[in-house]
């Protein structure tokens, strides 16, 4: 028996026994009164605690261990997703609606009045836990959100949060008409509320009459695209981030890139995305890739026409530009664009080959700390555990396709902000 299979009720003695798990005390007198199949799934829990950690954060009370299972920390929202979207609602309630072991539901606790809903049990006995393990207080329902009313289900709250892609099959489903809870019955529950996030994944696509009645929101932190987000209706206290566009349109669609402690966000209104962007077959003077949230939510030519760049080789290569000083302080955002993309200013191109590469980084007395790859079947830690001898100095190494070619740009190290 594994975690994800769990059925356990979470007492006061469980939780002594998870601390004894944890530090290693497995005959102490409280794991001995245990069966084997359920010190199996603590030990299994256990094991799982680094990657908690680093999906919400150090416990808030001491001594507390986060209760996940392989699959629920696998659908949870991580820390800084989850305090972004929560924001949303400034300190006014909110239900979560799927809230599983409560990702979304710690942070929306931790900033106002907040009830979690969720129609299993033993889910919902983790759930109260990891609210204790965070600190924080919020209601709980056991309900089945398919089988209840909706406005039972929403019970007069005027916003919700809701997950309503639960993966009984451990599947991310990006078509709506696998959910669980359906769209239907979505859309039902956000009928009947003022406004709501709906948490997807992020490659889920919506039928087009759905998408001209929200916002889509495709989200990055870590590096990583983690979800995509319908914002619906009229919500308390939308963010005021570093953004190209002064509000969220309806129909519109947006990219937040979470990173240093702030926001950013690169949106469109509900035609500007559609916009193509001529590519061009020549590196210019900087290389530029945006970041995958901008990537995901389509919106990569869109980029590169607000900023004067072009897509190399194609709409799925890297971007590059001929900037010069007085056109970037032109460039619109161009305060928060090195947060919304890397960007680096270009030493030379060559055809990628080994050999060539070699001699390149060994005559410049360097090697290539970052290797970018998109388009080639290239394995960016084996090919810079070949070139990590050549030298001391760090350079970056991007390679591509351009038609049937493959090209290789080697640049400065991505900067904060270019210099000229």
């Amino acid at each position: 028996m594994t975690s994800s299979s769990v059925e356990l009720e979470v007492t006061d003695d469980l939780r002594e026994a998870m601390r004894d798990c944890i530090a290693g005390r497995v005959h102490s007198p409280v794991m001995q009164t245990l069966s084997s199949g359920t010190k199996a799934i603590l030990k299994d829990i256990a094991g799982l605690q680094t990657r908690a950690v680093a999906t919400l954060g150090p416990p808030k009370r001491e001594g507390e261990s986060w209760w996940v299972t392989r699959r629920a920390i696998q659908q949870s929202t991580t820390l800084r997703v989850a305090e972004f979207k929560a924001a949303w609602f400034g300190d006014q309630p909110v239900t979560d609606i799927c809230c599983g072991i409560g990702g979304d539901l710690i942070a929306l606790a931790r900033r106002g009045p907040a009830t979690g809903i969720d129609a299993n049990q033993s889910v919902l006995s983790f759930t109260a836990a990891n609210l204790v393990t965070a600190d924080v207080v919020a209601n709980l329902r056991r309900m089945d959100v398919i089988e209840s009313e909706p406005a039972e289900v929403v019970d007069g709250s005027k916003w919700i949060h809701i997950d309503p892609d639960r993966r009984a099959d451990n599947q991310r489903h990006t078509q709506p008409d696998a959910w669980l809870p359906s769209w239907e019955r979505t859309e039902q529950l956000l009928g009947l509320v003022e406004g709501g996030l709906v948490k997807m994944a992020p490659a889920t696509t919506l039928d087009s009459s759905v998408t001209q009645s929200c916002h889509l929101m495709w989200i990055s932190s870590g590096g990583s695209v983690r979800e995509q987000t319908a914002i619906w209706g009229t919500l308390p206290t939308p963010p005021e981030i570093s953004t190209n566009e002064t509000n969220w349109q309806i129909g519109g669609r947006s990219a937040v890139v979470l990173k240093h402690d702030s926001a950013h966000r690169f949106a469109s209104g509900s035609d500007d995305w559609t916009e193509s962007a001529p590519s061009t077959s020549s590196v210019e003077s900087w290389m530029i890739d945006p970041d995958g949230a901008i990537r995901a939510a389509g919106l990569t030519d869109h980029f590169a026409s607000r900023h004067q760049a072009k897509p190399l080789g194609g709409p799925s290569g890297f971007l590059t530009a001929d900037w010069n000083e007085t056109d970037f302080e032109n460039l619109p955002c161009q305060a928060s664009i090195h947060e919304l993309a890397t960007i680096a200013k270009i030493r030379d191109r060559m055809s990628c080959d080994d050999r060539a590469l070699r001699r390149y980084f060994r005559k410049a007395k360097s090697y290539p700390e970052i290797i970018k790859v998109r388009g080639v079947d290239i394995d960016p830690a084996k090919l810079g555990k070949k070139l990590r001898e050549c030298g001391e100095t760090p350079l970056a190494l991007w390679i591509g396709r351009n038609g049937k070619k493959t090209y290789a740009v080697v640049t400065d190290l991505p900067q904060q902000a270019p210099t000229f």
